[in-house]
């Protein structure tokens, strides 16, 4: 068995992908006034997207025989800091209208209001070493804001996105599924 040192960790792990260093330009529907450029620079936080493949259970023999089902997408959700002038916060609004008006109660197709959302993962080198693109991607929930007198934090406020379903890629390959075999 091979003896385990720190300096041999050391030589074998160096860095590591950093947490801060993501990259997400939020993609609203041609409706939705929002502005893409100024919301890159109001996320705070958010997730890579979860993946799960669902087991399935079935009787052999007297023994649960389990293998995979389908595969299960979580919600994802972007965090962001709230501009002066909170359009950020209205954009998202905007888009949930867009979805269903509660005044006229019409609700419109998800072609127009599914949009594909994409996030990368950055290198310490700056360059993007993986891609997520979420496909029919459109919030489901806008959180709420907390506004408070004891603080001077940045108001913000969180977005949960349902979606299709995601594909990842290492930078160089397509972030489009290959089911060529």
């Amino acid at each position: 068995m091979p003896s385990i040192d720190i300096d041999s960790y050391r030589a074998s792990f160096s860095g590591g992908a950093k947490a801060f260093l993501f990259y997400y330009k939020p993609t609203f529907p041609s409706e939705v006034m929002g502005d893409t450029e100024s919301s890159t620079y109001l996320v705070r936080a958010t997730t890579l997207p979860e993946t799960a493949i669902e087991e399935i259970t079935t009787n052999w023999q007297g023994f649960d025989y389990r293998f995979a089902g389908k595969y299960t997408y979580s919600d994802w959700t972007v965090t962001f800091n709230c501009d002066e002038k909170a359009e950020i916060h209205a954009a998202y609004g905007d888009w949930l209208r867009h979805i269903h008006d509660p005044t006229t109660n019409v609700y419109n197709t998800p072609a127009r209001y599914m949009w594909d959302q994409e996030l990368e993962m950055i290198g310490t080198d700056g360059n993007p070493i993986e891609k997520y693109k979420l496909y029919g991607a459109w919030p489901k929930n806008i959180g709420p804001i907390t506004l408070d007198y004891s603080t001077n934090d940045v108001v913000q406020f969180d977005i949960t996105f349902a979606y299709i379903y995601h594909a990842s890629s290492k930078v160089g390959y397509s972030v489009t599924p290959n089911f060529a075999g």
